[in-house]
């Protein structure tokens, strides 16, 4: 559980997989870590989700082999998880983390039994405190692009240790400022993994990927 809380820490730029058709979505992912994307999560909402997750973790989620015992190249989580059901079958899947569009108490708890980091959607200063007594690794502050950067930066001041992923209209436009503002990671859907899937555009995504990438790292390295 540490290792995969700490690999979300390690690389902030959280891929959404939401409507991807099930034979492109290795593809997608490697175009994704081919651009710098080390974190997957697949959207509960598609019927077949399981399946993505199990396909993702074959293909990409092998030991890098580093000298302090093989992180994965690859971590892959399940999102839109909001029985406890989902979060089974999300994990006898291979899913590592889940994620959760609101406080969710039963995810919650069935995480904390079964070791599984969660990423607790939550937008009030009362659904932030409900997250942390349940658990959550992070807060997931959604939808965080309407709210903007400068909510985030209100959030912290009663919550200076709060670590929070912010998703939902997140892309190049606003990255750095979410990250300025404060959040550890960012969540992106649409905008880098939504394609035409009749012709799919493998490098446009490795470098949209890799933009994204740029901009996390450049905010971080600014902050210290």
């Amino acid at each position: 559980m540490n290792r995969i809380i700490e690999h979300l820490r390690a690389y902030p730029v959280l891929a959404i997989l939401r409507g991807v058709p099930a034979e492109h979505v290795v593809a997608l992912g490697r175009a994704l870590l081919l651009g710098g994307v080390r974190s997957l999560e697949v959207a509960f909402t598609d019927a077949d989700a399981s399946d993505k997750i199990t396909a993702l973790v074959a293909a990409l989620g092998d030991a890098s082999g580093d000298a302090s015992g093989g992180a994965p190249r690859v971590v892959v989580g399940a999102g839109t998880v909001t029985t406890p059901e989902r979060a089974a079958a999300a994990q006898a899947a291979g899913a590592t983390f889940v994620v959760t569009p609101h406080v969710a108490p039963r995810v919650n708890a069935f995480a904390r039994e079964h070791a599984l980091p969660v990423l607790c959607g939550a937008t009030t200063p009362s659904e932030i405190a409900q997250a942390r007594e349940q658990g959550a690794a992070f807060v997931k502050l959604f939808p965080a692009g309407p709210l903007g950067p400068a909510y985030l930066r209100a959030l912290l001041g009663p919550y200076p240790d709060l670590e929070v992923f912010a998703v939902g209209g997140i892309g190049a436009s606003n990255a750095a400022a979410f990250l300025e503002a404060g959040a550890i990671g960012l969540g992106v859907g649409g905008a880098l993994t939504s394609r035409d899937w009749t012709a799919p555009d493998f490098d446009t995504v490795a470098a949209l990927a890799r933009q994204l990438v740029d901009v996390a790292a450049t905010a971080r390295e600014a902050q210290r």
